[in-house]
């Protein structure tokens, strides 16, 4: 690589890296520098070096620091850098879709107008699980549509959704259920979900609610 080559290198790190690089520097390199050269000195007072091969050693600590602070400036980088893809998914999964014109809709109060969209929009989209699922949680806790719910939530359900999804459509008909004050269909359910989540915080609620449940109506 040519000088002007590294030039162009350099320049090509931002402002907040060089910082971050000179923190590590600042942090790091005396310690290290410190730590390493009576590492050198213990070996000597122990016999186990020559006085030639701790000098040296003395004079390979220099090096040795520089290398380790950008081994940690580039460690932490990399690392950093998997953080905020895996919360970012990366781009490989695309965000949730939004329903603006049904937001505002629902901004206003006017829920049954939405739900009209939001209808419309599966017409067209039969495969859009957020829509069921939003859709269904609108009917359930605004205009009572107890039983076009229930049947949006099994429609999920039956339609291979993802897990998030189909948990999601499971706590809805646990909801709605228990809203409803449908017990018969509301022990079904929590029994489904604490077998599907066995060995979760959320399947072993459901167990408990249902033990309390049957140990109620006894």
């Amino acid at each position: 690589m040519g000088a002007g080559a590294a030039v162009d290198k350099l320049k090509d790190v931002d402002s907040a890296e060089r910082a971050y690089l000179l923190k590590v520097a600042v942090f790091f390199g005396p310690p290290c520098f410190f730590m390493l050269s009576l590492a050198w000195y213990f070996c000597l007072r122990q016999q186990w070096i020559s006085s030639g091969v701790f000098v040296v050693l003395l004079v390979l600590t220099v090096p040795l620091t520089i290398a380790g602070i950008f081994a940690i400036h580039r460690a932490a980088g990399a690392t950093s850098t998997r953080l905020v893809k895996t919360i970012f998914a990366a781009g490989n999964i695309p965000p949730p879709p939004t329903y603006p014109r049904q937001d505002v809709l629902i901004a206003r109060g006017q829920y049954a107008e939405a739900a009209d969209y939001f209808r419309d929009h599966l017409r067209v989209e039969p495969g859009d699980h957020e829509a069921r699922l939003q859709l269904a949680h609108l009917l359930e806790t605004r205009l009572q549509g107890h039983d076009e719910a229930e049947r949006l939530y099994r429609e999920i359900r039956q339609m291979q959704p993802d897990p998030r999804q189909e948990m999601r459509a499971a706590n809805g008909l646990i909801d709605l259920y228990r809203r409803a004050g449908r017990g018969d269909r509301l022990l079904v359910e929590l029994a489904r979900f604490a077998d599907r989540y066995r060995g979760t915080a959320a399947g072993d609620a459901a167990a408990r609610e249902l033990t309390e449940m049957k140990a109620a109506s006894h």
